[in-house]
């Protein structure tokens, strides 16, 4: 791992490729899946990404998802702060849906609170990623400051957009996370439900009763977001249909777009077949 002055980390719900965190040196810390009593981290390693997806809709009882312990965020910073950095910028899922932002203040309170600048990214999966991506781009120059990074990722946020459709409810409504959102959706499970997240809170923003309809109405999303700087097309277990997506979109994907099959931290709660794309707008560099 490279040392840098100043260090960029994130949780692996991020879903940044390994080529990007080695090239930037950003340290990730995984978040956890508990299934088959056991407590396994999401950290693309531990866990098989093809084999858990393929057993996720007969696992019982359902999988659980857990954020990082304070011991781990404490172990995680001491660590990168051994390795050379003086400060870490730590971006993470949002508060609202996720024990992991609270755990990792207590971590940096232990392991020294005046070295690291804890950022809720108010996003998921890639739109994590785009922030800490964009940081890690800047940090990497160095006449880097860290009001600079900050100021960069709140640009970026701005201009991010995540939106995703998913083949039933059921998923959602098994993880227990449906509740937050049966007001919007009626409470159907066999819809393909169109979703976004906004401001650290995953939205209905539509309900669509044929899977193709839920499609056309994704690349109208993505389309609308063009002229794009970025683009992440997501999918849980659904390779085929993210690279037909991506095909269907290609005028307006940049050409180094990412087809990114989300940590099973995220698919547990959405499930298999899913769709998304994490855009960046141009405009976030003016």
């Amino acid at each position: 791992m490279t040392s840098r002055r100043i260090r960029i980390a994130a949780d692996s719900v991020c879903d940044l490729p390994e080529e990007i965190v080695s090239a930037f040196g950003i340290g990730i810390i995984p978040t956890y899946i508990s299934a088959g009593g056991e407590s396994i981290p999401d950290d693309g390693h531990s866990l098989s990404r093809a084999r858990f997806y393929r057993d996720l809709p007969g696992m019982r009882p359902y999988p659980t998802t857990a954020a990082p312990s304070p011991g781990d965020a404490e172990a995680f910073y001491r660590s990168l702060v051994e390795d050379g950095a003086e400060h870490i910028v730590s971006i993470h899922v949002p508060a609202q849906l996720s024990g992991t932002i609270n755990a990792m203040r207590l971590g940096a309170e232990a392991a020294g609170a005046d070295k690291i600048s804890i950022v809720d990214s108010l996003q998921l999966t890639f739109g994590i990623g785009f922030q800490v991506w964009a940081a890690a781009e800047l940090a990497a120059s160095p006449d880097a400051g860290v009001p600079g990074i900050l100021e960069t990722i709140e640009r970026v946020r701005r201009h991010t957009r995540v939106y995703a459709i998913i083949r039933t409810m059921e998923y959602l409504r098994r993880s227990g996370r449906v509740n937050a959102m049966a007001a919007g959706l009626g409470g159907l499970i066999k819809i393909s439900p169109v979703i976004a997240v906004d401001d650290g809170e995953v939205k209905s923003i539509g309900r669509v009763r044929t899977w193709s309809r839920a499609v056309a109405r994704l690349r109208e999303l993505t389309l609308a977001q063009a002229p794009l700087c970025r683009l992440a097309i997501l999918h849980v277990a659904n390779e085929s249909g993210a690279e037909r997506f991506l095909d269907s979109i290609q005028d307006v994907a940049p050409s180094d777009t990412l087809v990114i099959e989300t940590t099973p931290t995220v698919g547990t709660h959405i499930g298999p077949g899913a769709i998304g794309v994490a855009t960046l707008s141009n405009d976030w560099r003016r």
